[in-house]
């Protein structure tokens, strides 16, 4: 691995057990530490494509989840092992303290990553996170749509049936993402982020949805940092009721409402979320 501009050149880092990791940096190479996780399906091209992270004095990392892109697949692997890959990469840059925040399906893995890193990690934040299938006084399904239910239930049924859903994604996908409704940047990132999710065919979207059905293997309660959670108030994905059970089970959190879907837009209130992440202080 070789350390350079923050310019989302792909580096390979290694873990302690053997496998690979590949990694981007991006924004200002002297900026503040931010992991940026990505959703599902997703990889290390999943970033805001502007200049927002230099001008904020930001140096975002982002990599692919194992069995997504470069990064070499773990059967079996729970939410909670997010934490060790984030601590790996971390050592591999010489980052002591760092912000984590994560989209959607990585919200889980930012909040592993803030539980188990407590000395590493400062600040926390999620946008459109889903909250555990088994979180108690949630009514999970409530307010989503048909199409997220039906990928929940193949979920908690097993890998054979999301094989289905991740090809109806990949159609999608190759279809051009047609119903999609983000601006011309926003579509190039993701055609690019989506696309790289797909390298090692269904591995990281599989191994995902198994591992946000199953046992997270973390506390909320370890969450100590100060965390802000962003819910979409037209999401039907992931309902704003998720977001507001993690308030109630996150000790030190705030809520931050958007208008708009799953997808947005909210690009000025990601990059305000951002950069408190990697500046702000809070009265939390």
């Amino acid at each position: 691995m070789q350390e350079g501009a923050s310019d989302g050149r792909t580096r390979v880092v290694a873990t302690p057990d053997g496998r690979r990791l590949g990694v981007c940096v991006w924004g200002d190479p002297g900026g503040a530490p931010v992991f940026w996780l990505h959703g599902t399906p997703g990889s290390r091209l999943l970033r805001e494509p502007g200049a927002s992270y230099a001008d904020n004095h930001l140096r975002v990392f982002t990599y692919d989840r194992p069995g997504y892109g470069l990064s070499t697949r773990v059967r079996g692997r729970r939410v909670v092992d997010v934490a060790f890959d984030v601590r790996t990469i971390a050592d591999a840059f010489g980052l002591e303290q760092f912000g984590v925040a994560g989209v959607s399906g990585g919200a889980s893995a930012t909040l592993a990553a803030a539980a188990l890193l407590p000395d590493r990690v400062s600040r926390c934040a999620i946008v459109v996170g889903p909250a555990p299938v088994s979180a108690e006084g949630l009514d999970f399904y409530g307010g989503m749509d048909e199409e997220s239910r039906a990928g929940w239930r193949h979920a908690i049924q097993g890998e054979v049936s999301l094989e289905t859903d991740w090809q109806a994604m990949k159609d999608w996908l190759d279809d051009g993402m047609p119903g999609l409704e983000v601006s011309a940047g926003d579509r190039v990132m993701l055609a690019e982020a989506f696309g790289e999710s797909t390298r090692q065919g269904s591995a990281g979207y599989v191994d995902d949805f198994l591992s946000l059905a199953g046992d997270w293997g973390l506390s909320l309660a370890a969450v100590q940092v100060p965390t802000r959670i962003m819910v979409a108030r037209d999401d039907t994905s992931v309902p704003v009721a998720h977001g507001e059970w993690f308030a109630r089970h996150l000790p030190r959190s705030e809520l931050v409402y958007v208008d708009g879907g799953h997808f947005g837009p909210r690009d000025e209130a990601e990059e305000q979320l951002m950069t408190w992440v990697g500046h702000g202080k809070t009265s939390i």
